[in-house]
């Protein structure tokens, strides 16, 4: 007989207990053997061609001309028996993802937005089903476009439409009644990337695009998601509590209120927390920890004396042990700095008039660009050393390896360029926000290649958002945004092989649940998938949670 716990110590060989999948069926179409049943749009002035460089690399798929529509299709009129085509219904899991680069898409010669939408027809059905990858926008680097879904399912999923019928109610289009959502994938005679949603008006628009490496992916498992329970860690005696990371250990480190209302920096382990310190000689004032290693080392900012106006108090990068208490790392600065994270070698990065990074050993040492122009800010460092950070002379993002000084920039979605980047893993892979013309900030995920994907939304009310963290899995954690003005919280997810999963939807206790008006901002997860965060719990918007899988079986040698 199997029991659920939660998880409580390290799983076996260290490894995520939930993160298999097995793939089969690949196909990519990268343009080096021609078009293989796949067609290029129609243009009423312009041409498409396959160029043989240019590509992500080589050959690809070139467009430069003015269409109503950007279609690239098969179908098994000529596709015959291609991957993309037939029945998805024998697999549980299926992988779609197209790489993009866009030079122009503009109307009159003004930059315009476009959606990149994918689509999958069932002639016998007169119906198919479509996704929303992302926008496209003038002056896009290389970007990884990708959707995973069930075509099992006989529900639509979040963020698919469905045409063939008209909704009595909206006039807008809808599945025919009696077609499900794996009917249409049961019998694909058509796989299609297009740029207008269905019944929205087309209108003739210069694109100059390049397309290349369209996938297929078919798996013969489907992504495991675990359940989670939920813990509300309390506060130091006040009413809210922010929780910034966690470790592998299970140990939350962030801020909370004390009964006088004095945000402090804490660390919370095995259900007690506890403030850490302060820089004031008083001993107690305001500080947020922000960033903790496995080893258990701590970086934040507290405030400390102003050594230029006696009396008054600054912001200090701290770094903190069991050992060594609240270090002040930059004790002689007159203005403000912080530590925005530390890994388990003792390396704090952050910034102070530029970003930093911090040893017990060599103390502070700004990273600046190759140029020798200011780098911003650093926003986090795997425990390997890699560095990423955002701002300065360049609004762009940036990764630093402080084993050999080596430093490359991170390619925005467009122009102008706008990025913000949160985390970084041992692989090199980033993840934050990034805008491009015309567009709200995107959740992306920068991988070690420097490709960027945009990791999609759940909703078009909510297509604005970012992406804070990210474990060694490859697992990430952010939120969506509502568009525009609005009481609608944020909406908390986490991004596993493809797919984003609302946060909310995972707890296993549906009581608990409802207590979390919302999971609105997730912002660390580790290598157990542990999430922790900010939410509203019991209408008090401000309360730190924690999110532990359920594991479905005890390991013979049992947990810590």
């Amino acid at each position: 007989m199997q029991t659920r716990h939660p998880i409580r110590g390290a799983l076996l060989a260290g490894t995520l207990l939930f993160a298999g999948t097995v793939m089969a069926q690949d196909a990519t179409i990268t343009f080096d053997d021609g078009w293989q049943g796949w067609n290029p749009p129609f243009a009423s002035s312009g041409t498409t061609t396959i160029d043989t460089t240019g590509g992500n690399p080589g050959a690809n798929a070139h467009t430069d001309a003015n269409v109503y529509d950007l279609t690239y299709y098969i179908d098994d009129i000529f596709g015959g028996t291609s991957p993309f085509l037939g029945s998805f219904a024998t697999t549980e899991s299926v992988t779609f993802s197209v790489d993009i680069k866009v030079d122009d898409v503009s109307v009159g010669g003004a930059p315009v937005t476009r959606p990149l939408i994918v689509s999958f027809r069932a002639f016998d059905r007169n119906a198919s089903v479509w996704y929303v990858l992302g926008e496209l926008s003038s002056g896009q680097g290389w970007t990884t476009y990708s959707v995973t879904f069930d075509p099992r399912s006989t529900t639509m999923p979040a963020g698919w439409g469905g045409t063939g019928a008209d909704d009595p109610d909206t006039g807008g289009p809808i599945l025919p009644a009696g077609v499900t959502f794996a009917d249409v994938l049961a019998s694909v005679n058509e796989t299609s990337i297009f740029t207008t949603i269905p019944y929205q008006p087309w209108v003739d628009t210069d694109f100059d695009v390049r397309v290349d490496n369209l996938r297929i992916t078919r798996g013969s498992a489907p992504v495991k998601v675990p359940r989670y329970e939920i813990v509300d860690i309390g506060t130091l005696g006040g009413e809210l509590a922010n929780a910034h990371a966690i470790n592998d250990s299970g140990t939350v480190v962030g801020v909370a209120m004390n009964e006088d209302w004095v945000e402090q920096p804490f660390i919370w382990r095995n259900g007690i927390m506890a403030s850490i310190g302060s820089l004031m000689p008083s001993g107690t004032d305001h500080g947020i920890a922000r960033g903790l290693s496995n080893a258990g080392h701590v970086a934040g900012y507290a405030m400390a004396p102003a050594s230029d106006f006696p009396g008054a108090s600054v912001a200090h990068a701290f770094f903190w042990t069991e050992a060594t208490g609240m270090i002040d790392i930059t004790p002689t600065m007159t203005g403000s700095s912080m530590a925005w994270d530390v890994n388990s070698s003792g390396q704090v990065v952050g910034e102070a008039i530029g970003a930093f990074i911090w040893t017990q050993a060599d103390g502070l040492t700004t990273i600046r660009r190759p140029d020798n122009s200011h780098a911003g800010a650093a926003e986090a460092i795997s425990e390997n050393g890699l560095v990423t950070g955002h701002g300065g002379s360049v609004n762009g993002g940036w990764v630093y390896d402080s084993r050999d000084a080596s430093f490359r920039e991170l390619v925005p979605l467009g122009t102008p360029v706008a990025v913000q980047t949160r985390d970084i893993n041992s692989a090199g892979t980033v993840v934050g926000w990034s805008r491009g013309t015309g567009m709200g900030s995107r959740s992306v995920m920068w991988r070690g290649d420097g490709t960027i994907v945009d990791l999609g939304d759940f909703d078009p009310d909510y297509s604005t958002g970012v992406a804070n963290a990210i474990n060694e899995a490859g697992w990430i954690v952010g939120r969506d945004d509502f568009n525009g003005w609005s009481e609608n919280p944020n909406r908390g997810w986490v991004w596993i092989d493809g797919q984003k999963y609302e946060l909310k939807s995972l707890i296993e206790d549906t009581v608990a649940a409802a207590r979390w008006t919302a999971l609105a901002h997730p912002l660390d997860i580790n290598n157990r998938g542990e999430i922790v965060g900010i939410g509203i719990y019991d209408d008090i918007p401000g309360r730190a949670f924690l999110m532990r899988p359920i594991v479905d079986e005890i390991f013979a040698s049992g947990f810590d």
